[in-house]
């Protein structure tokens, strides 16, 4: 996780362009009712009630999408970071071999030299480049090694000179790497900034409007969420028939992953967990889940995305990843007949819900 130090920083830097990017939002997404859209057929409520209902509902998904893009920009960039700290340990360590091997040979060709001018001494540039690898790489350093080695009969200097520039190209290496680290440190803190503080508007507009309309709210939406079960269920259906002889089958392993992800019910939302029986967000679960079962699959909605076999939507099986959003930022778990076991966002938590088929971008087969 970010430094709160960084974090602050960032804040402080940023505060002003993330309240005029909220303010633009948050303006358009509660508007006066006069100004946005129609309402839509069906509904528990009537008339001007009824309108602001579903205009409420509908702004508040909108502005849901956003912070799931959000969401998984942070997601994508604690991945990076995770790698980008396994890179740089590997190449210290690396360095840190080399340098080991490098002594060992200065200390050989030290003894080849003191033999050699045992009845003057070394001369100081000698013996400056012989304990140092600073200034090793130029021709007059390389010329001096040669000389004494081959005056020894230790052959040529290529291996040492070799190895020097090993480690002056791997300590510029983790130079890049390490300012890598810090620019997707920032980047990881401003993303996570800008879903936590537009979550919270969210949460807020979304109180404000149940308690304004209490009922009519939560009616609207168990209809809307019975109406897309049914659709999806239907479709599913559907799909029954189809066949692709080339499409690989089913892991063997699907149950026991759909039965970890299961197990997480209820479990809330949080950006960038992956903490059973904590939190979970929505490739945290799915890569989770899948672990239990034996499989590893990369850590967020996009990488899975692009690092899984893909199949036609209409050869879903249950266990298979199911992914929404453009970009994409959501991923679940298809559990069959239409449903789905998945993370929604913050303020939610993990549970059962309809497939949309209309918004899946893909489907991919662990």
């Amino acid at each position: 996780m970010v430094s709160y130090a960084v974090r602050r920083f960032l804040r402080n830097a940023r505060g002003l362009a993330v309240a005029f990017t909220l303010a633009t939002v948050v303006a358009v997404a509660f508007s006066p009712i006069g100004a946005q859209a129609a309402p839509q057929a069906g509904g528990g409520g009537s008339g001007e009630q009824q309108q602001r209902v579903n205009a409420i509902i509908d702004e508040l998904d909108r502005i849901g999408e956003q912070i799931d893009a959000l969401g998984e920009m942070y997601s994508q960039a604690m991945n990076d970071q995770e790698d980008l700290i396994i890179e740089i340990a590997a190449t210290e360590k690396r360095i840190k071999e080399k340098e080991t091997e490098l002594a060992a040979m200065q200390k050989d060709l030290r003894a080849v030299a003191m033999k050699s001018f045992v009845s003057g001494g070394m001369s100081n540039s000698l013996s400056s480049i012989l304990s140092s690898t600073n200034g090793l790489t130029d021709s007059v350093s390389k010329k001096y090694l040669t000389s004494v080695a081959l005056n020894a009969g230790a052959g040529n200097t290529d291996a040492l000179q070799a190895l020097i520039d090993d480690i002056a190209k791997e300590r510029s290496s983790l130079e890049y790497q390490r300012k890598k680290a810090v620019r997707v440190a920032d980047y990881a803190s401003e993303r996570l900034d800008a879903a936590e503080a537009l979550a919270k508007d969210y949460e807020r507009r979304q109180a404000e409007a149940e308690q304004q309309l209490g009922s009519l709210l939560q009616s609207e939406r168990q209809r809307r969420e019975t109406a897309a079960l049914a659709a999806a269920q239907s479709q599913a259906a559907k799909f029954k028939g189809s066949k692709y002889p080339n499409v690989a089958p089913p892991s063997s392993r699907a149950g026991v992953a759909i039965k970890a992800a299961l197990a997480q019910l209820g479990v809330r939302y949080v950006f960038g967990a992956k903490s059973p029986g904590n939190a979970f967000d929505c490739s945290g679960l799915t890569s989770y889940a899948w672990g239990v079962a034996g499989v590893g699959i990369p850590r967020t909605s996009r990488t899975q995305y692009g690092g899984l076999s893909h199949i036609p939507t209409a050869a879903i099986a249950p266990g298979d990843l199911i992914f929404s959003g453009y970009p994409i930022h959501h991923v679940g778990i298809y559990l069959g007949n239409g449903q789905m076991v998945h993370a929604p966002r913050t303020g939610d938590v993990v549970k059962i819900s309809a497939v949309s088929w209309s918004n899946v971008v893909g489907v991919a087969r662990p």
